[in-house]
């Protein structure tokens, strides 16, 4: 009895060390679920790779092999938010963005890849766990959500009161799906996205809000109010880009309000066209990153100013966006 105390308080321990991270934002029903974790203590400095971000089902591992920090202020000499990182549930075989790798997708996000068990649409639970075992109270942060059907999942359940034993989330009486955050009409949405509405965690469904707005890596958007016609905002007005070979991608990033369709154009300072894109159709809700390499464009890039004319448009609605696109030769 003696040693299965001091079992379970090592568990506790570890988990109140990692106490100030909490889980931000969830997507699910995708192509590629992910869970965006966020260190709330300005002064704290996790390594993370040996947690689980987990919804205990089926088989996971730990975030990573290697040290991957957690920062509780962002490191303006790193190229993505330290505060923030994204877990993704995939079995393809990725490389981990830990602290040694470095953001090697270059999309200015820290990106973690965990082979576990995806998330379910129905009745689901997701935890930061000191391992995938919800029963010896290492739960860091927990959420639990539901569509509410009337017909909870007995599997579920059993994680939801592991949750509720060691005080990680709100109890219930009757029904558990009543504890738990409504998913809606997320059928509706393109990437639906399980947003924290604040950085105050009272392990309950009111902590979260369901929106169109997936923003990995980022801070989320909540309440967001944009006149019905409005498709897409710059994120950036303007861009430079240092020219050091003919073969390089030029980002755009975009903020899209709505699920549409755009087309890229840019001019040179005498008012050419020097490129024109396809028409890129699956550009949904949240930040879009559209990506273009130096080799597509026309004629002789010099050091100059260069004029990105972006259209959108999704039914009847139309919109654009002007960015000034700034070429340094070397």
């Amino acid at each position: 009895m003696q040693y299965l105390c001091s079992f379970f308080t090592i568990f506790l321990s570890t988990a109140m060390a990692y106490s100030a991270i909490i889980i931000n934002e969830v997507s699910f029903n995708t192509n590629s679920d992910w869970i965006e974790l966020k260190a709330t203590n300005p002064s704290d400095n996790f390594d993370i790779a040996a947690l689980f971000v987990t919804m205990y089902y089926g088989t996971n591992e730990s975030i990573a092999q290697s040290a991957t920090s957690l920062k509780g202020t962002d490191d303006p000499q790193t190229p993505f938010d330290d505060r923030f990182a994204v877990i993704h549930f995939t079995s393809e075989n990725l490389q981990d963005e830990t602290d040694l790798a470095g953001d090697l997708n270059k999309n200015g996000i820290r990106d973690l890849y965990c082979n576990n068990y995806g998330l379910w649409s129905t009745d689901c639970v997701v935890a930061i766990d000191t391992d995938d075992d919800p029963a010896n109270n290492g739960i860091i942060d927990f959420m639990a959500f539901s569509n509410r059907d009337g017909s909870p999942n007995s599997t579920i359940k059993s994680y939801l009161d592991y949750a509720i034993l060691y005080n990680q989330w709100t109890n219930y009486t009757g029904n558990p799906q009543e504890c738990m955050i409504w998913t809606g009409d997320y059928s509706s949405m393109s990437y639906p996205s399980l947003s924290r509405i604040n950085s105050n965690d009272t392990n309950s469904p009111s902590d979260f809000i369901l929106t169109p707005y997936s923003t990995p890596g980022r801070e989320n958007i909540v309440n967001l109010k944009v006149s019905a016609n409005k498709l897409i905002s710059p994120v950036k007005n303007k861009i430079t880009t240092i020219l050091t070979n003919n073969n390089q991608n030029i980002t755009l990033p975009l903020f899209v309000y709505r699920d549409c369709s755009i087309k890229i154009r840019i001019f040179n300072s005498a008012g050419s066209a020097i490129f024109s894109s396809t028409i890129i159709t699956n550009a949904v809700p949240g930040y879009f990153n559209p990506s273009i390499n130096t080799s597509m464009l026309r004629g002789k890039l010099l050091t100059g100013l260069y004029l990105v004319k972006v259209e959108a448009i999704s039914g009847k609605n139309s919109d654009n966006a002007t960015i000034y696109l700034i070429m340094v030769q070397r």
